[in-house]
């Protein structure tokens, strides 16, 4: 009977201590704080529970300007969301276009500085996210797209 009461103390103990170590290692609760920068100096990915817009001008070569607006969504545990809109100025008829679709934010850099890109995964775009919240457009080597550096500002 000895042996019995043990092996059940055995058995609670290691139950007991297997409850603290899952405990000890669960992901810690989401919180509304801003997530810390990075130490590189780059910028902080952008939180789980994320809704922002952001629109500009930029150039084009045989119009007189793309009209673009660009709104982001995600949800937690959700994949983000996009909805892009892009209208090309100075024509008789004003031509538009509207995609939407999934985006991700991936580690980049332009130039010498390093940060984040939002991802456009149904129309292949990237998006610079600079210092100051705007966005510029890039190639996949990190390489802008308008050489005097056309950006889209946050609404």
């Amino acid at each position: 009977m000895a042996s019995s009461a043990h092996r059940s103390l055995m058995l609670l103990s290691a139950a007991l201590l297997a409850t603290v170590l899952v405990g000890c290692t669960r992901d810690a609760e989401p919180s509304d704080a801003p997530a810390e920068a990075p130490a590189d100096g780059g910028l902080a990915a952008l939180p789980e529970d994320f809704e922002g817009a952001w629109a500009g001008v930029l150039p084009c070569a045989d119009c007189e300007g793309i009209d673009v607006e660009l709104e982001l969504q995600r949800e937690s545990g959700a994949a983000g969301r996009y909805r892009l809109v892009e209208t090309y100025l100075g024509a008789a008829d004003a031509v538009g276009f509207e995609i939407a679709g999934e985006w991700r934010e991936d580690a980049c850099r332009v130039g010498e500085i390093a940060g984040s890109c939002l991802v456009l995964l149904e129309s292949g775009q990237r998006w610079f996210r600079h210092a100051d919240g705007s966005l510029q457009a890039v190639d996949a080597e990190g390489r802008a797209l308008d050489p005097e550096g056309a950006r889209l500002q946050r609404r």
